[in-house]
């Protein structure tokens, strides 16, 4: 059992997974935030079957599906031409008790976390504290906090990162974000409007292709969200007037109706992952070691696996297993999930919903139909999409290779 807490730098959905974790295995944490309260954004939204697996064990998916809303098809529609490809999860009924996927947003699924850490006197939520620094020697880490009433240090064996994509414990430790990020930015937003009411059969989760506007459409149990691009030259103050919305949201339903928008976000978009997710006693996860497109719904869901697969790893440190090859091999496997699985899908949902060649647009969707319609592949697309490939194939949490 290690002596002083472990910290986590942040209070999202990773952070909290593992603080979650630890704690219900009598880890004692600390949580550090920088905000005031609990994010309230929705944001991500998607819980895939591999997810909802990796979950159950520590009772988080029960209390996800009492929240949830199941989708159990995911579309590929052109804007012009309507439905193209359609995936069907049944085909993955055989394989897992969570053939869909579980559409609740990520501020829910924060809030269940922190509900099961408020009951623990061992797990401590601090908001207002932001880890500016942190010092690390032979056994532990000095780190920082800067809180509205001054600074203070507060000692740990180790230090993890979950504090997102402009992470401040990354660019501490100097560690490369080597990728890119897309030019135009997209704006997300939310109504309680159903969009089915205006296109037929429209499922849960949508991919709509267009060379000058794509569309994401998906349902959560609050709203329908509808994400689109928005050029360099429009400023955030123009695509976020409430005119420009509504004549975006008639235009793709075909409606003069006017919508009540209950959420509307500006995004970046970037396909990123670090050089290295630990350095010594210090490590990384989430989006503070990879950001990807949401086009398949994998950031979030990626970055729960690895919370899960790290909080394994420090309770068989914490049990007396050797920290470097258990950390060795969590950034061996995460880095390769993140670049050869998450990156991939997501890249795919994103190249063939915005590309512009019509030749090429035509081939891509020929493509996508043709998997769709053959029951072995979509259903080997269903598994890798699901994340179900990627945990079963990199395993969890699994010992080094050295050490089975």
């Amino acid at each position: 059992m290690f002596k002083d807490p472990i910290v986590i730098a942040g209070a999202g959905p990773v952070g909290m997974t593992v603080a979650d974790i630890l704690s219900l295995k009598g880890i004692p944490v600390v949580v550090l935030e920088k905000g005031s309260t609990p994010s309230r954004e929705w944001r991500a939204s998607t819980f895939h079957a591999g997810t909802m697996e990796l979950l159950e064990p520590f009772g988080v998916a029960d209390e996800l599906m009492k929240r949830g809303l199941p989708a159990d098809k995911v579309q590929y529609r052109d804007r012009k031409t309507g439905l193209y490809a359609e995936f069907d999860f049944s085909l993955l009924k055989d394989e897992t008790k969570y053939p869909f996927r579980l559409q609740c947003s990520q501020a829910t699924y924060v809030e269940i976390l922190a509900q099961r850490l408020s009951t623990r006197p061992h797990a401590k939520l601090l908001f207002d504290s932001e880890v500016v620094d942190f010092e690390q020697d032979e056994s532990g880490v000095n780190v920082t906090v800067q809180t509205p009433s001054g600074s203070y240090q507060i000692r740990t064996p180790y230090l993890l990162g979950a504090d997102g994509g402009r992470s401040t414990v990354r660019k501490k430790l100097g560690v490369g974000f080597d990728g890119y990020t897309l030019e135009e930015r997209w704006l997300l937003v939310g109504t309680p409007v159903p969009f089915d009411r205006y296109i037929p059969d429209l499922a849960f989760v949508n991919y709509i292709s267009d060379p000058e506007e794509f569309l994401f459409i998906l349902r959560v149990p609050e709203a329908w969200r509808f994400l689109y691009p928005i050029s360099p030259e429009t400023s955030d103050e123009v695509a976020l007037n409430p005119e420009n919305i509504q004549k975006t949201l008639q235009k793709a339903l075909h409606t003069t109706d006017t919508f009540p928008i209950v959420e509307n976000t500006i995004y970046k978009i970037h396909q990123r992952v670090a050089d290295s997710f630990y350095d010594g006693r210090v490590i990384l996860l989430g989006d503070a070691a990879h950001i990807n497109s949401p086009m398949g719904g994998l950031g979030l869901n990626s970055g729960i696996h690895d919370a899960i697969d790290l909080s394994i790893r420090l309770l068989r440190i914490s049990e007396g297993a050797e920290s470097g090859p258990e950390f060795d091999t969590y950034n061996e496997v995460r880095r390769r999930v993140a670049l050869e699985y998450v990156r991939k899908i997501s890249e795919k949902n994103t190249n063939v919903v915005k590309e512009k060649d019509p030749a090429h647009r035509l081939q891509l969707q020929k493509e996508m139909a043709e998997l769709a319609a053959d029951p072995e592949r979509a259903k080997k697309w269903l598994l890798a999409s699901a994340m179900i490939a990627s945990a079963r194939e990199e395993g969890i949490g699994e010992l080094p290779k050295t050490q089975v």
